[in-house]
């Protein structure tokens, strides 16, 4: 849906165009694919209609049109299911595989950040599930790749032990993805007894530790994103760059493929970002999504990181010219949202801002314009 039919004026995000390798690498075997053919339409990718505890039998395959329905589509995501499937979608990250500008041995980054990936998936920082997961999801033809902040913060310099988050992103849909990991926990006598949980408005799975002292979860896993802005329901894909697209801050685009031991930029920049020419860290903000909630939302990760990085050399004027450039009624299209957004973008805030009398935090709001100070004060009030 365009930006005018949604009366929508947040700020454009226009990301580099990253260079196209030929599209002849197709999968003939194993799980449908964005690109995929299905009764004559494009697949786009899947949704999942389960409340909680999905299996793969609760993932449904969206076609193009099926954006615009008011309820996600009653259709098998398995390609037994699907006669008129035809094999015309490419491998995630097949292209990307044959390009050195966005694909980076990572000891040719920084000598042994192999080993610190290692040790990341198989040392005891991580449950020690986690590689038998991603092996199982290999062996059923699905790709996966460390997201989030443990490539972005091993290629900063990090430990392995200093990771917090751990985030997997991958091409299984969420029923699939929920219902492996019960296979294996169940098969891991000493796993068995993390509990999963899934939210069913975001279709992230969590593999909870429950020994932690913090309660907070082990595993966090979503499909790639996809980026049907104006849906009525999520849904994910199996294309790494519509992924990049999806998220906040360049810098956060990076993924690790520990089947094939590559460290992936795969918008180009991201790596550049993380640390330019002049040994600064550059907040750029990726998503181009029109919907306000989203705007918030990255408006309040990109406080969270200029409020991490502050100590260091830090470019943030990329985030400042697109937080000055929101819509002076962001907050009245966010009410017409409900309570709901408000609770969850509080929520958010919460987690963002974990000293709100910081000075820090005045000098941020400062410099990203009358709109953040207006979220962040609206934040406040609805998290206190």
């Amino acid at each position: 849906m365009d930006r005018a039919r949604r009366g929508v004026t947040c700020p454009a995000v226009t990301p580099p165009t990253p260079r196209q390798a030929p599209d002849t690498d197709t999968d003939t075997t194993g799980p449908i694919l964005t690109g995929d053919t299905v009764e004559g339409r494009r697949v786009l990718g899947f949704t999942c209609t389960a409340r909680a505890a999905p299996t793969a039998a609760d993932d449904q395959l969206l076609l193009r049109g099926d954006e615009h329905a008011d309820r996600p589509p009653r259709r098998s995501s398995g390609p037994a299911d699907q006669p008129s499937l035809v094999r015309t979608g490419r491998r995630p990250g097949s292209q990307m595989r044959t390009d050195p500008v966005r694909t980076h041995r990572p000891d040719d980054l920084r000598p042994g950040l192999t080993e610190s990936f290692r040790e990341l998936i198989h040392g005891p920082f991580t449950p020690h599930f986690t590689a038998v997961l991603i092996e199982h999801l290999a062996a059923s033809g699905h790709h996966t790749w460390l997201s989030g902040g443990a490539p972005r913060d091993l290629l900063s310099g990090a430990s392995p032990d200093e990771v917090n988050d751990l985030d997997l992103t991958g091409t299984a849909p969420a029923g699939a993805f929920t219902e492996t990991t019960r296979q294996v926990l169940d098969l891991d006598g000493s796993s068995a007894e993390h509990p999963q949980r899934f939210s069913p408005d975001t279709l992230v799975c969590t593999v909870l530790d429950p020994v932690a002292r913090t309660g907070g979860p082990s595993l966090d896993y979503r499909g790639l994103g996809l980026g049907l802005d104006g849906t009525s329901f999520p849904a994910t894909g199996t294309d790494l760059l519509q992924d990049s697209l999806q998220r906040d801050l360049t810098v956060n685009t990076l993924l690790y493929e520990p089947v094939q031991n590559l460290v992936v930029d795969p918008l180009d920049t991201a790596l550049d970002d993380l640390t330019d020419a002049d040994g600064k860290r550059r907040l750029v903000p990726v998503n181009s999504s029109t919907d306000p909630l989203v705007c918030a939302e990255v408006l309040l990760r990109g406080v969270k990181f200029r409020l991490r990085w502050d100590d260091r050399a830090l470019d943030d004027g990329p985030l400042c010219a697109w937080a000055l450039a929101l819509p002076d009624d962001l907050l009245d299209r966010l009410d017409r949202r409900g309570e709901e957004t408000w609770h969850r973008l509080a929520g958010l805030w919460a987690q963002c801002v974990p000293d709100p009398t910081s000075p820090a935090l005045k000098e941020t709001i400062r410099r990203l314009g009358t709109v953040a100070a207006q979220l962040h004060a609206r934040c406040e009030r609805a998290g206190g």
